[in-house]
């Protein structure tokens, strides 16, 4: 996936995700340099947010991070164990 340096870029490539990340970045940047708009910007940034967690979830994930999962658990299912869970005493 290519980033996108403008909003117009994003929105041409249909790049969702991109063109939420770079409105989340404008409206940060209009909100340092007006901190007296806060109550205008406020909202906005949080459905930004809310727009790029839910765009980065729906995502697929990257094969490079197969791999390194594998490496530390082994890719092995373990049995539940619930004897080790209970309090002793």
């Amino acid at each position: 996936m290519a980033k996108h340096r403008t909003l117009n870029g994003a929105m041409a490539a249909g790049n969702l995700l991109a063109e939420a990340e770079i409105r989340y970045k404008l409206l940060a940047e209009a909100f340092e340099q007006m901190p007296q708009l806060r109550s205008q910007l406020n909202p906005q940034i949080e459905r930004a947010k809310a727009e790029i967690a839910r765009l980065r979830a729906l995502a697929p994930k990257r094969q490079e991070a197969a791999p390194a999962a594998d490496e530390k658990g082994g890719g092995k299912v373990v049995a539940f164990d619930a004897d080790r869970f209970r309090k002793s005493g």
